[in-house]
């Protein structure tokens, strides 16, 4: 039996954006109390988050290829 219940590569970028949103609001604010140099935690925030989309994405389409745990969607 075929799964037919695959996510799209527009549904995974969207959950990567909107996790990474709130996943650099904590950066900012750890990296900030951590280092007191704006210019510093903008510069950490923006290279970790930015190669972390690109992470979660690859991850996220590696991960809908394994099919332990999903059960085939009724139509």
């Amino acid at each position: 039996m075929k799964d037919t219940c695959h996510e799209q590569h527009s549904r995974s970028i969207v959950k990567a954006i909107s996790y990474r949103i709130v996943s650099i609001i904590v950066d900012l604010t750890l990296v900030y109390l951590l280092t007191r140099k704006i210019e510093l935690t903008l510069g950490i925030v923006i290279l970790s988050n930015t190669a972390s989309i690109f992470i979660y994405y690859f991850h996220e389409r590696i991960r809908n290829k394994v099919h332990v745990g999903r059960r085939p969607t009724k139509s």
